[in-house]
């Protein structure tokens, strides 16, 4: 694998994927996040088994490959790099990242042990507005707990029912609930 990519556009994307790293996993691989080619976009994958998310950038691709690398390594580096052009190379189990007069070579592991992400939602998906669904979790997240001692009381319920979704949330004196009418997917 071979690349270029913004050093800016590269800060984000691991930034947003090292948060569904898992860093007392069980797993090793599961502190990894996944450099993947595809034609002329870098992905960007990561999973701790309960979530995972998948992201691209643009790149000019040299050269098609994949590798994951130790998620926290790689956000520390990328998020130091002065903004501009970035080459990722790799080289066996090892990538090597180049910025200018910067050159780093960063430890990798092989693909086949990173578990594989779904593709698609499933049969019963659906589609919210992006504006609605933050609306609807800023009226209930106020309702949330932020007592530990009661974890239960510390996140919003999502219930998915025909053609709606429940947003309920309490912390034991305050109760809300919100219905979002949702589009079926078929």
């Amino acid at each position: 694998m071979k690349l270029t990519v913004l050093q800016d556009n590269l800060k984000s994307a691991v930034s947003l994927t090292s948060h569904f790293i898992s860093l007392k996993a069980q797993l090793p691989i599961l502190a990894n996040i996944l450099l993947k080619t595809d034609k002329s976009r870098l992905i960007l994958s990561a999973t701790n088994l309960e979530t995972s998310i998948s992201t691209s950038i643009g790149a000019k691709v040299e050269k098609e490959g994949e590798i994951t690398v130790n998620g926290k390594v790689l956000n520390d580096l990328i998020s130091n790099l002065s903004s501009g052009q970035i080459e990722l190379e790799v080289l066996k189990e090892q990538i090597r990242i180049t910025s200018g007069t910067f050159k780093s070579n960063i430890l990798g592991s092989n693909t086949s042990d990173f578990p594989t992400l779904p593709n698609s939602l499933g049969k019963d998906s659906f589609k919210l507005k992006t504006k609605d669904f933050t609306e609807a979790l800023n009226k209930t997240l106020f309702a949330v707990s932020t007592d530990e001692t009661r974890p239960i009381l510390t996140g919003v319920l999502f219930v998915f029912q025909k053609g709606e979704i429940r947003l309920v949330s309490t912390d034991g004196f305050r109760l809300t609930e919100v219905v979002l009418k949702t589009k079926v997917e078929v």
